[in-house]
Order: C-alpha cells, then sequence, then structure tokens
C-alpha cells in the first residue's frame, strides 16, 4: 500500500464514520446494526490506513474489513429498500444514506484491489521462461533429461 493509498483509505475511514453518525441522526431504526459496523469498519480503516502510511505494502486487511463491512451494508440495504414504502419518517433518507454508503464500499473495494498496479501486472499472456541453461546442482543426464 503506498503512501497515497493509506492516506485515501484513512480518509475513507473517517467519512464512514461521520456518516454512520449522519444515519443515526436521520433514521434511528435502520441505524442499528449499520451504526456499530460502520462504526467497527472506520475505526479499522483508519488503522489499516496508519498501518500504510508506516510503510506496509500489504492490503489484505483492508480487503476484508471491507468486505464485511460491504456484507451488513447490503443485508441493511435490502431491507431498508424493501421497508421504505412504509410511512415512517426518514426511511427514504435512510435507505439512500445507505446506499450511498454502500457504493463507497464497493467503489473503495475495486480501488484497493486495482488501484495503484503496475501495468505489467495486467498482461495476459505466457510466463517468459528463463533459457539461460541448466540450474546449479541439476545436471543433465546421458539422454538429455534431467534427474
Amino acid at each position: 500500500m503506498s503512501k497515497k493509498m493509506g492516506s485515501i483509505v484513512v480518509g475513507y475511514g473517517l467519512l464512514i464514520a461521520v456518516l454512520a453518525f449522519t444515519l443515526q441522526q436521520v433514521s434511528p431504526p435502520l441505524a442499528r446494526v449499520t451504526f456499530i459496523a460502520s462504526l467497527v469498519a472506520g475505526g479499522l480503516s483508519v488503522l489499516w490506513g496508519i498501518v500504510g502510511l508506516a510503510g506496509n505494502k500489504r492490503r489484505t486487511w483492508a480487503m476484508l474489513t471491507l468486505v464485511a463491512l460491504a456484507f451488513v451494508l447490503l443485508t441493511q440495504m435490502v431491507d431498508a429498500w424493501s421497508a421504505s414504502a412504509s410511512e415512517t419518517p426518514g426511511k427514504l433518507a435512510g435507505a439512500l444514506l445507505l446506499t450511498f454508503l454502500m457504493i463507497l464500499t464497493v467503489g473503495m473495494m475495486m480501488y484497493l484491489m486495482h488501484g495503484e498496479r503496475p501495468p505489467e501486472f495486467y498482461k495476459t499472456g505466457t510466463i517468459p521462461r528463463n533459457n539461460s541453461g541448466p540450474r546449479e546442482g541439476i545436471a543433465p543426464s546421458e539422454d538429455g533429461k534431467r534427474e
């Protein structure tokens, strides 16, 4: 994870926490599970971003955190949209905010998986072979096969 990606992950974590508080104020019935999950995922995202800023190159834990948050957001979003026909105040705004959180999380997952990769990473084709001769310690036999 580069310094740029680490700072973006920190910003994402802070934004998710702020949006969780906003959802809590707009629609408390929708925010029961999402509030806690978003705060935990936001805190962990800030942690993984700081670890990335410190020089760690791995993205695995940040991705696992986002996958868990995406699962929670998806279940809550489906429930919110299926119940949005009711006349409860704040239900539509809460469903829209949950949808925005989900889109933001999926976008962040895509950035973590594919962002800042070198162009060689995506090249298809065969793997170049090293034809420099036999390796050390492996001698060819009489018939030309390696033993």
